[in-house]
């Protein structure tokens, strides 16, 4: 354990004396990421989402790629028909399109680095979605899970996808484009979690489309005919699948801000609870850690000696390296942590690049 700590302080040392060294290598991580993330995004839509399936039900994802579903869809219901491959090519199309205005407000509101990386996602899903479409493999792979899990595990599976895609990129602070620009900015500005807020704004492009869905006015054939009173039902009605289709969807946006808002930690926020005899720790803590501290004296309830309790709020992308650093200026301290819903007033958070 010794050996991997020396080796991983031998290899950050390294880095910080090469500093163009340490910054390629941020920049080459946070590009592998980014493929990553933009292939799941992809892979969900046009998978699970969308899938190349005649008789499968088509659900809508939210955001700006729900937007771009929604257009599609309103190019059809005034006459454009399009296979498959010319749906998906579309689709692509306003994808980016769409994404224009929202990385404006990337370059204005969050960062540069980030709006770079989110045009660069934005970009890669649009190669994955048609190189996806155009695969037997991914195709194979949609098939089967639609036929052995139905329209269910078609939703679990597409929000893990969408969620771990959003949260990826949200992690090494970019986004995968379309409306999580929207609620990263959001949350930032309130500092708050980003999770609902998408959902929210997602919630409204779920709706559009099903009110579209409903007045097409075409009935969903059934995979299965069922006898309901004596009367075989072979297909239903346009409202009732438009119904069942916002269910799903719904499904789908729960789970994807699940995934979001367990793996994107950057606004979440605990309280470090100090109970020390040192007193130079709340020193040597402001002068290491970007936020102030509340101190109050206390006295032990068994030895009777003086002691000081220091209260610091920290994000949770911050909570690691301050304890340790706790721990190494007064290994004799009894720390507490606890988990914070909200915080207001002053807090500094470090800004997006």
């Amino acid at each position: 354990m010794n050996a991997h700590k020396n080796f991983k302080k031998k290899i950050n040392s390294f880095l910080y004396n090469h500093m163009w060294l340490k910054t390629t290598s941020e920049y080459l991580v946070l590009l592998f990421m980014s493929v990553i993330a933009s292939a799941l995004l992809s892979f969900s839509v046009v998978c699970f989402m969308k899938p190349d399936i005649p008789e499968a039900y088509k659900l809508v994802t939210g955001g700006a790629t729900g937007f771009a579903q929604n257009i599609v869809l309103l190019l059809e219901v005034c006459g454009l028909k399009f296979d498959a491959a010319t749906d998906t090519f579309v689709f692509s199309i306003l994808f980016v399109v769409v994404n224009v205005p929202l990385i404006v407000l990337a370059f204005k509101g969050v960062g540069k680095r980030f709006a770079i990386f989110t045009i660069v996602n934005v970009i890669l899903v649009f190669v994955f979605s048609n190189l996806i479409q155009n695969s037997s493999f991914f195709e194979e792979i949609s098939i089967y899970i639609y036929v052995k899990g139905g329209i269910l595990a078609r939703t679990l599976i597409a929000g893990l996808c969408t969620g771990l895609s959003s949260a990826i990129a949200f992690k090494y602070e970019t986004s995968t484009g379309g409306f999580d620009i929207v609620s990263y900015y959001v949350s930032i500005k309130r500092g708050g979690p980003a999770g609902p807020i998408g959902a929210i704004i997602n919630g409204f492009v779920v709706c559009a489309y099903y009110l579209m869905k409903g007045f097409q006015g075409q009935n969903i054939p059934l995979n299965d005919s069922i006898v309901v009173n004596g009367q075989t039902i072979t297909e239903i009605g346009p409202w009732s699948g438009a119904i069942i289709g916002a269910i799903f969807s719904v499904g789908y946006l729960i789970m994807t801000m699940i995934m979001v808002d367990l793996i994107n930690v950057r606004n979440k926020k605990v309280q470090i609870q100090i109970i020390t005899e040192n007193n130079d720790l709340p020193k040597y803590l402001l002068a290491s850690v970007p936020h102030g501290a509340t101190i109050v004296k206390g006295k032990g309830a068994y030895s009777g000696n003086d002691r000081l309790i220091v209260y610091l709020v920290v994000s949770t992308t911050e909570l690691k390296d301050v304890i340790k650093f706790i721990r190494e200026i007064d290994p004799k301290s009894f720390v507490n942590v606890t988990s914070l819903q909200q915080v207001y007033g002053r807090f500094y958070m470090r800004p997006v690049r």
